[in-house]
């Protein structure tokens, strides 16, 4: 790593993360987007659910769109700059600031681009990333995801990526559509982009608010030692989590929606995760656990009684309609099962936001 390297990483992981990135509120993982109180919502997705989706969905053209979708989205949301508005010098800038904090939030180790302002073309190399190092595919982020940012960075939906294995790493090469068939690769193709809107509705639903059930934050559990933090990688007993903005878990459940068995293999996938997970974690109580847990990775204020779960304060988009968080509901399906050794499926959801926050009750 370059001297210039070293001083911007140092800065962005022990300067602008711990400001940015608010993991010391119980129920709550947050990224603060400028100088006001707004707060894009996030929570650490487990990169084994990334990994068994990609292995057990065959249809990667809608696991490059799910990625792609979210990284536009999140591009637009945390206010990236884009290549209209400032001159060359300080675009390339940005977009290297950019790489070192997807570095210091793990998306990735080692990330290094190289940027043809001109052509609109974005090399990515990294090493240890996300999903790809596990099971080299990689559709859903490293494909998806960079394809994603770099089209919002440029404001060209047309820009698509292909990903190229390179020893124990790998590259992304993110480029308009027709450059990359130019060049011989057969890019997959995704325009249809929508992103959430950091509206009063989306500040007021997702505003920090005190917890009553959820004692214990990110922060509080990496520095007691039950999570592991280390190279910017959060992790528990073995399991990798990602600071991931919050539409990301709305955004796979729509689109898996539209692919058959899709939602069938998002709920095995996490219930899986959910029972692993108890595994891992020895005897104790499910309810227990789920409550000092789940609101750590961001999902909430949690109380379990029996086989109902009540949230308050779940992560809100506008499409809080659109879907019935499989996910989620999936890994707490798990854990209970785990921990009482009895098949236990939450399949009921019901939502409230009449209280200016989004609700749930699970059973």
């Amino acid at each position: 790593m370059r001297i210039k390297d070293k001083i911007i990483s140092w800065y962005i992981k022990t300067v602008l993360l711990p400001r940015r990135e608010i993991i010391n509120q119980s129920g709550f993982i947050c990224e603060k987007m400028g100088k006001g109180e707004i707060y894009l919502r996030e929570f650490a997705f487990p990169n084994s659910i990334g990994i068994s989706l990609e292995n057990n969905i065959g249809n990667k053209k809608i696991l490059y769109k799910i990625g792609k979708f979210f990284g536009w989205n999140y591009a637009k949301t945390s206010k990236i700059t884009t290549i209209n508005i400032v001159r060359k010098k300080d675009f390339l800038k940005d977009a290297h600031l950019m790489v070192k904090y997807m570095e210091a939030i793990s998306f990735a180790e080692k990330m290094n681009e190289k940027i043809d302002y001109e052509k609109r073309v974005f090399n990515l190399e990294m090493e240890n990333s996300l999903i790809y190092s596990y099971n080299k595919k990689g559709y859903i982020f490293e494909m998806g995801g960079i394809a994603g940012i770099w089209s919002y960075a440029t404001q060209n939906k047309l820009v698509e990526s292909v990903i190229l294995p390179k020893g124990k790493k790998c590259e992304v090469i993110a480029a308009p559509y027709d450059y990359l068939v130019q060049q011989g690769y057969k890019p997959i193709r995704c325009t249809e982009l929508e992103a959430i809107e950091l509206t009063e509705e989306y500040k007021e639903f997702n505003k920090i608010r005190p917890t009553k059930y959820a004692k214990h934050s990110l922060k509080d559990l990496i520095d007691s030692g039950f999570f592991k933090y280390s190279h910017g990688q959060v992790t528990y007993k073995g399991e990798r989590f990602f600071l991931c903005e919050a539409s990301f878990m709305y955004i796979l459940e729509k689109e898996l929606k539209k692919v058959k068995n899709g939602l069938k293999v998002l709920w095995d996938v996490s219930f899986d995760f959910g029972k692993r997970l108890a595994k891992l974690s020895g005897r104790q109580k499910p309810g227990k656990f789920i409550m000092d847990f789940f609101p750590a990775l961001g999902f909430g204020d949690i109380l379990v009684s029996g086989k109902d779960v009540f949230v308050n304060y779940f992560p809100w988009t506008k499409w809080a309609d659109d879907v019935d968080f499989t996910m989620f509901r999936g890994m707490l399906s798990g854990v209970m099962s785990g921990f009482t050794g009895k098949k236990v499926e939450l399949k009921n959801i019901e939502k409230d936001i009449s209280q200016g926050y989004l609700s749930l009750h699970i059973y």
